[in-house]
């Protein structure tokens, strides 16, 4: 029995000079959360274009030409065709889906975006039904993703609408 105690007061001197210990408790029915500081995860940075002149209500051929030019160049260079698009490993043979969407954008007073951009139609390769779902879906949000960054002079009208053609090529 003395041995015990002693043994006991051998383990508790220990646990005291190996420094304070911390319990963590919880209430019945809430989560455990952990103590200290949790990782903080990257967030890529949100795409967002330069303002962009309305080129569509230029009388100017000359700004309209360089207004098309600058929202085009704004589109090819932040479009990307998307991995979600293409094969995966578990169905290696699945057709790339390539070609053009049309994409509705409405574009409110303040030059924002109405979000989401909304695509009208698509134009691709093969009728939509040989390609994956989740493929189409990745083409979508790409298209939504850069058109839905577009920031445009601000004007006086009530909302303008464009139509702007996508096209998405595997390279």
């Amino acid at each position: 029995m003395r041995s015990l105690a002693l043994s006991l007061a051998l383990l508790g001197s220990a646990l005291l000079a190996a420094g304070t210990a911390h319990a963590q408790y919880a209430a019945p029915g809430f989560p455990m959360l952990p103590q200290g500081r949790l990782p903080v995860a990257k967030v890529a940075a949100k795409l967002q274009s330069p303002i962009l002149p309305r080129f569509w209500h230029e009388a100017d051929p000359a700004k309209l030409v360089a207004g098309r030019t600058e929202f085009f160049a704004f589109v090819s260079e932040h479009a990307k065709f998307p991995d979600g698009a293409k094969p995966t490993a578990a169905q290696p043979k699945a057709p790339l889906p390539t070609g053009r969407l049309l994409v509705r954008v409405l574009v409110r007073p303040d030059g924002s975006v109405r979000q989401p951009p909304r695509v009208m139609r698509r134009e691709l390769a093969l009728p939509e039904s040989a390609y994956l779902p989740s493929a189409i879906q990745a083409l979508d949000a790409e298209a939504q993703r850069v058109l839905g960054a577009l920031r445009f002079v601000r004007s006086k009208s009530v909302q303008d609408s464009l139509v702007v053609p996508m096209r998405f090529i595997e390279q």
